[in-house]
C-alpha cells in the first residue's frame, strides 16, 4: 500500500471566499477548484485534471502515486458538493431559488415594464416612486414590488441559510421581513416552479398556497421568526460551513484510507483543518460535548458527517407537507437542524462510537435515534416520497427524459436539476451510507464495484477542462451527442437570461456581460449579443436601452 505524507497545497488547498448573496463553493483557491451554484459546473485546475485523467486511464507510470492521491481526493470534495445541491432538500431547494425567482416573477416583470419602460434597477424604481409618488398607475407599482420583494425574499432566505451569524445584517434592511416569511416564500416559489416546469400534478406535493393562512396566524400572534422585527434564533453555522465541513471531512478521511497521515494533528498542523473548512466541526464538538478526536477515522468523525447528512436533508415543506407550521424554521434550517442534532447527540452518547464499520445497519440505528429526539422524519421517509414522486405519470415522465437528455426546453434547468435529484434518492435509499461517508468507501485499494459504480452514475453533469475556463457536459451512457449538446446549451442560455434578468431587478448601474466562465474568452462576445436579443425577446426591451437610475 501507499504511503505518504507530503500533503501538496496546489492539490489541496481551499479557497476562503465567501460571497454576500452565495453562489459559489469551493475546494481549493479559485486557481484549483470551483463549484458555482449558478451554473452547477465543478472546476479543477489544468494540474488536478491531469492527475485525474491519469489515474482514471491507470497511467500511474507517470506520476507521483501520492500525488494521484491528492488530486483524486479534490475531486471527491468537489463532486461531494454537486451532490449537496442535487442530492439534497436544502441544496435543491437553495439551488432552485435562481430559477424559482425567475419563473414566479416572469408575469409580473413583463406586465411592469410594459407600464413602466426600461429602467434599472426596478427596486430603485419602485423605492423611488413610492417614496414620492410617481408610479405611473398602482398597477405598475404593484408588478414591480411583487416581482421585486419575490427577488429580495429569496436573497434574504439564501443570505440566511449560507450564513446564519451574520442574521444581524438581515435586520438593518428594511425590506426584510422575518425569516419565516423568507423561508416560506423561497419554499413556495420552488414548489411551485417544480409543479408547472415538470409538469407535475398539483396535489404531488406541499400545496404552499394553502400555507399562507399559517403563516398569517403566526404573523398575527406575533410567533417569533414570523413577524416583522421579531428577533432572530439561529445556530452559528449555516449551509456553507456545514458543506465544506462534510466534503473537507470526506476528503480527509479519503486520504487517510489511501495511505495518507492517519492523525488530525497531521492535517491542522498543515493548515487543512482551519477557518470555513472546520467550523461546522468545531461547533460540533462543543454542542455535543465531544473531545477533538486523534485520527480522521474516530467514530465521533463519522458521527459528525452523519449530522451534517441529516442537516442538509429536511423532509418538511418539500418532499412532505408542513405539519406545525411553529416549528417550520427548525425543521426546514440547515443551521437550526445541524445545532438541535449535536444537542441529540449530547443527550445520546452511546451515538458517539457507534459508527465502527461506516455501515448500512450504523447509518440506520444512530439516524432513528437523532431524528426521534428531535421530532425529525426518518431521513429514508423523504427518499421514499420522493422515489414516490418519481413515480407517477409526470414524474415517469421525466425521468425518461433524464435517461435520454432529450428534455422539454421550458425551464430546462429545473427539470434537470429535479430529475437528477430524483436519480440521487434512488441511489441513496438503498446506499445511504456510502453517500455520508464517501471518503471511506472510495479508498484506493479497498473500493468495491458497487461504490465505483455510485460515484461514477453520480459524478456531476458539468465541468470544465485542462485547458480552457469553457464548460462541458460529460459523456453519459446512454445519451447522444447532439442531446447532451442541446441540454449544456439550453441549460446555460438560461441561466445567462437569469442573471441579467437579476440584475435588472436587484442591481444599480449598468448591466454586466462576462460570461467568460460559461464560454471561455473566445466565445464571451458572441454570447453577449445572444444575451441582449433573449432579454429583448423575453422583456421586449434591448439591455442598451435601459436608463439607469441614480
Amino acid at each position: 500500500m501507499i504511503v505518504f505524507n507530503d500533503l501538496k497545497h496546489d492539490l489541496l488547498e481551499p479557497s476562503r471566499g465567501v460571497l454576500m448573496a452565495p453562489t459559489t463553493f469551493a475546494a481549493t483557491l479559485e486557481a484549483h477548484g470551483l463549484y458555482s451554484t449558478k451554473q452547477f459546473v465543478l472546476r479543477l485546475s489544468p494540474r488536478v485534471h491531469e492527475l485525474v485523467d491519469a489515474l482514471a486511464s491507470g497511467d500511474f507510470g507517470s506520476h507521483e502515486p501520492a500525488d494521484l492521491i491528492q488530486a483524486y481526493s479534490t475531486y471527491i470534495h468537489e463532486t461531494v458538493h454537486w451532490w449537496q445541491h442535487v442530492g439534497s432538500t436544502a441544496g435543491l431547494i437553495f439551488s432552485l431559488c435562481y430559477p424559482a425567482q425567475f419563473s414566479s416573477s416572469l408575469e409580473h416583470l413583463q406586465k411592469a415594464i410594459a407600464e413602466i419602460g426600461p429602467k434599472k434597477s426596478l427596486k430603485r424604481w419602485a423605492d423611488d416612486a413610492l417614496r414620492h409618488g410617481t408610479a405611473p398607475s398602482p398597477k405598475a407599482l404593484a408588478e414591480a414590488n411583487i416581482a421585486v420583494n419575490n427577488a429580495l425574499d429569496v436573497e434574504f432566505y439564501k443570505f440566511f441559510a449560507h450564513s446564519p451569524n451574520r442574521s444581524t445584517e438581515l435586520r438593518q434592511n428594511q425590506h426584510f421581513e422575518s425569516v419565516g416569511h423568507s423561508y416560506r416564500i423561497a419554499y413556495s416559489n420552488t414548489l411551485m416552479a417544480l409543479v408547472q416546469s415538470c409538469d407535475l400534478a398539483p396535489d404531488s406535493l406541499p400545496d404552499a398556497e394553502r400555507w399562507q393562512a399559517e403563516f398569517d396566524r403566526l404573523m398575527l400572534a406575533r410567533h417569533e421568526g414570523f413577524y416583522h422585527g421579531s428577533p432572530i434564533t439561529r445556530g452559528n453555522v449555516g449551509l456553507h460551513a456545514i458543506f465544506e465541513g462534510q466534503a473537507r471531512f470526506i476528503q480527509l478521511q479519503f486520504l487517510a484510507a489511501s495511505g495518507g497521515p492517519s492523525t488530525c494533528a497531521a492535517y491542522a498542523a498543515d493548515g487543512y483543518l482551519s477557518g470555513i473548512y472546520v467550523d461546522a466541526f468545531t461547533e460540533f464538538l462543543r454542542l455535543s460535548e465531544s473531545e477533538w478526536p486523534e485520527t480522521i477515522d474516530n467514530p465521533i468523525v463519522g458521527l459528525f458527517l452523519l449530522i451534517c447528512d441529516l442537516s442538509i436533508n429536511p423532509t418538511r415543506g418539500f418532499p412532505l407537507d408542513i405539519e406545525r407550521f411553529e416549528d417550520f424554521i427548525s425543521d426546514v434550517d440547515a443551521g437550526a437542524r445541524f445545532a438541535l442534532l449535536c444537542q441529540a447527540a449530547r443527550e445520546h452518547p452511546e451515538v458517539k462510537q457507534a459508527i465502527q464499520a461506516y455501515s448500512f445497519e450504523e447509518y440506520a440505528f444512530v439516524s432513528r435515534v437523532l431524528a426521534d429526539r428531535c421530532g425529525y422524519d426518518h431521513p429514508l421517509v423523504a427518499l421514499q416520497a420522493v422515489i414516490a414522486l418519481s413515480e407517477t405519470a409526470a414524474g415517469q415522465a421525466l425521468m425518461a427524459q433524464w435517461a435520454s437528455f432529450e428534455y422539454a426546453t421550458g425551464n430546462l434547468p429545473i427539470r434537470v436539476m429535479t430529475s437528477h435529484f430524483m436519480d440521487f434518492c434512488r441511489s441513496k435509499i438503498a446506499h445511504p451510507h456510502f453517500f455520508c461517508w464517501a471518503g471511506r468507501a472510495l479508498a484506493l485499494g479497498g473500493t468495491t464495484e458497487v461504490s465505483q459504480g455510485l460515484f461514477l452514475r453520480h459524478v456531476s453533469l458539468f465541468t470544465d477542462r485542462a485547458d480552457t475556463e469553457q464548460i462541458f457536459t460529460r459523456a453519459f451512457a446512454g445519451r447522444e451527442g447532439t442531446a447532451i449538446k442541446r441540454m449544456l446549451d439550453t441549460f446555460m442560455a438560461s441561466t445567462v437570461l437569469y442573471d441579467l434578468t437579476w440584475q435588472w431587478i436587484l442591481r444599480d448601474g449598468p448591466f454586466h456581460y462576462d460570461f467568460r466562465s460559461l464560454t471561455g474568452d473566445s466565445l464571451n462576445g458572441a454570447t453577449e449579443i445572444w444575451a441582449k436579443n433573449a432579454f429583448k425577446e423575453a422583456f421586449g426591451h434591448h439591455p442598451d436601452d435601459f436608463k439607469q437610475l441614480k
